[in-house]
C-alpha cells in the first residue's frame, strides 16, 4: 500500500509494510532514527549488557539473569532458576549479583517486569515495588512493572 504525503517542496510517495517478520535492517533503521531523536533531548548513552549465571558442578547453567544498563537504570530483562532449585535462594543471589554489577557501574536504580503467574512475590521480597499494572496481559493474568532504588550514602 502506498500514500502520497504533501511536503513544502512537493509530494513524496510512501509505501508501508507491516508484518511479523521485520528485517534486521528495518529494526536497525528504527533504532538509529529513535536514538538520533532522543539525542536531541537528552544524553543517549550506549546500552551496557549485564548478566549473571549459576552453574552446577557439571558446568550446566541452572540459573541466570540478564539485562541492560541504560539512562542510569538497570533493566532486568530475564531471570530464571531451574525448577528443581527454586526456593533455595539461588534467584536471590543471582539478582543481587546483577544489581551489584550495576552498582559497580554507578547505577542504583533497577526495574523489571513480571506477570501474576511468574515472580511478583519474589521481586517484592527483594525490595521492588509495583509502579504500573496491565490487566489481561497475557489473557487472564496481570503484567507488573516494578522498580527498586537504592539510596546512595555520601
Amino acid at each position: 500500500m502506498s500514500d502520497w504525503l504533501k511536503r513544502e517542496d512537493g509530494f513524496m510517495r510512501l509505501s508501508y509494510r507491516a508484518g511479523t517478520d521485520p528485517s534486521e535492517s528495518e529494526i536497525d533503521a528504527i533504532k538509529v532514527g529513535l536514538n538520533a531523536y532522543n539525542s536531541e533531548h537528552t544524553e543517549n548513552p550506549p546500552e551496557v549488557p549485564v548478566g549473571c549465571v549459576a552453574r552446577d558442578e557439571t558446568g550446566r547453567i541452572v540459573a541466570g539473569a540478564h539485562g541492560k544498563i541504560s539512562w542510569g537504570w538497570l533493566y532486568v530483562e530475564r531471570l530464571w532458576v531451574d525448577e528443581s532449585l527454586r526456593g533455595k535462594g539461588i534467584g536471590t543471589e543471582v539478582l543481587a549479583r546483577l544489581e551489584r554489577t550495576a552498582l559497580g557501574q554507578g547505577v542504583h536504580r533497577f526495574h523489571v517486569g513480571t506477570t501474576s503467574f511468574q515472580a511478583l512475590d519474589f521481586y517484592r521480597k527483594q525490595g521492588y515495588e509495583i509502579y504500573a499494572t496491565l490487566d489481561d496481559m497475557p489473557p487472564g493474568h496481570t503484567d507488573y512493572a516494578l522498580k527498586k532504588v537504592i539510596e546512595l550514602t555520601p
